[in-house]
């Protein structure tokens, strides 16, 4: 094959050959796909020393310490995956598959074939990300501006100059900006705008619900309120897309600023559009975690004020788990007090235990819940009066899997009824004392009257008869007088 024909069909190869003389650790050949791959001319590369020693990223210097290997003739074959810096300053993930060329067994010449994976790699490293942070959203004792930081600083990893931004939209206004990059004077300009045509990027986007790219931030009119801003910054293109909930609405936008004119490629936009997918997930994941969480605290405050306390106890692991109302109806400190069917009986009244363990025991056998009162003992010795509920769950063969169930504390309630009680015995005590009282001279009152009607009496019998009746009512009367006055006080 001639010269040309081989040049020819190096050219013509699907990725970089190239060719570095080792006696005089320089690049002496490189093909034209230099260019669309890596951005740089040929020129820049032969005879300006090896290109992995100058262009690698700094994080995968480690890696290419590997061609020492191969410039020393100590191995003969050997590939390589790491980035390089773009002559545009992009990072380009390549595969360098190399080998050593002899003469006369000693290594005189590398030749190799750069293939660009950054496609590939990219996929590869956004899966990671996304899963790691998913992840991060799941534990809840990490607030969200930690987890979209941490997500937005890996997405600048994959695209060095870009500067990313999550805005929040409440009340029709960008709120609670994230940004790790972008300068905070920048983010406080932007807090608050509202959304709406000629908003910018982020208040269209919101606005319109659809993706918003301007590549011009200095000619585009949608910038002309916050263009001044935004150069003051040295920021000059803008890509921003909604986060649109399930219910349609905006939750957020996702925006990727950069400080020269351009337009994103289609792989930015891929990127664009799993971010965006991504912080849907998360928000109405968090969102839904708020109002679960608010509305766990208000039943926790509920019991608390209703004296209203939960348990569910796990039948096959007998392990039993309380709310922190029902700690409190029992007088007990969860970190002292181990929750267990063993401990609840030793807390029940001993003449309570053995018809509430047979109450429990019916549930189990009959599977249909119940109702019950049950007294508890305080460790200070108090006792307590409460009304439980209890129901079983079981698998789809009826073995019981856990029993749930409630207590309502219903001391005061019994205080009151046995006041109510005892007030009303006090009150018919005195009802039958009183009772006697007016019966007595009432009975000689009608006694009386009988004798006095008696055809046989005379006058004088008559006359002593009515002294005494007059007496006897005089009698009753001071009687009820001093009942009405006993209830007036």
């Amino acid at each position: 094959m001639k010269p040309e024909e081989i040049y020819d069909l190096l050219q013509s190869i699907d990725g970089i050959v190239w060719e570095a003389d080792i006696l005089k650790r320089q690049t002496t050949f490189v093909s034209q796909q230099l260019l669309p791959v890596l951005g740089f001319s040929s020129t820049a590369w032969i005879g300006n020393g090896l290109f992995w020693e100058t262009h690698s990223h700094n994080d995968d210097r480690q890696i290419t310490a590997g061609y020492d290997k191969l410039l020393s003739g100590e191995v003969k074959s050997q590939s390589f995956e790491y980035r390089i810096v773009k002559a545009d300053g992009h990072i380009a993930w390549i595969r360098d598959s190399v080998s050593v060329v002899y003469d006369k067994d000693r290594p005189v010449m590398l030749r190799g074939i750069i293939q660009d994976i950054t496609i590939t790699k990219r996929l590869i490293a956004m899966e990671r990300l996304e899963s790691d942070i998913l992840r991060l959203n799941s534990d809840l004792n990490i607030t969200l501006d930690i987890v979209l930081t941490t997500y937005l600083q890996g997405l600048e990893d994959f695209f060095p100059k870009m500067l990313s931004c999550i805005h929040k939209i409440k009340n029709g206004r960008l709120a609670n900006g994230v940004a790790p990059s972008l300068p905070p004077a920048y983010m406080e300009a932007m807090e608050g705008i509202p959304i709406g045509e000629n908003e910018g990027s982020c208040g269209v986007a919101a606005a319109t619900k659809q993706q918003i790219i301007v590549g011009d931030i200095t000619t585009d009119p949608r910038w002309e309120k916050y263009r001044e801003t935004a150069l003051k910054y040295n920021l000059k293109a803008c890509w921003s897309n909604p986060v649109i909930n399930a219910d349609g609405d905006v939750m957020a936008t996702v925006s990727m600023y950069y400080r020269e004119a351009r337009l994103p490629t289609g792989e930015e936009l891929q990127v664009m559009d799993r971010a965006t997918a991504l912080l849907r997930i998360i928000l109405e994941n968090r969102q839904k975690t708020d109002i679960i969480n608010d509305a766990h605290i208000m039943m926790l405050q509920s019991q608390e004020l209703a004296n209203f306390g939960n348990w569910r106890w796990d039948v096959q692991h007998d392990i039993v788990s309380w709310s922190p109302a029902l700690y409190a109806i029992y007088g007990l400190d969860a970190k002292d007090f181990k929750a267990t069917f063993a401990g609840y009986q030793e807390r029940l009244h001993p003449e309570d235990r053995e018809r509430v363990y047979h109450q429990i025991e019916g549930v189990l056998k009959s599977k249909i819940g119940t109702e019950f009162e049950e007294r508890i003992i305080r460790p200070n010795g108090e006792v307590r009066y409460l009304r439980s509920w209890a129901r079983l769950k079981q698998d789809e063969a009826g073995i019981p899997l856990e029993m749930i169930g409630a207590c309502l504390d219903i001391t005061e309630e019994v205080a009151r009824l046995e006041a109510i009680a005892l007030q009303t015995g006090q009150l018919q005590e005195i009802a039958w004392v009183q009772s006697h009282v007016i019966r007595s001279p009432l009975t000689r009152i009608i006694a009386l009257i009988d004798l006095i009607k008696d055809p046989g009496a005379d006058d004088t019998e008559k006359e002593q008869l009515l002294d005494h009746l007059l007496t006897s009512a005089q009698e009753l009367d001071e009687q009820i007088k001093r009942i009405g006055e006993g209830n007036k006080d």
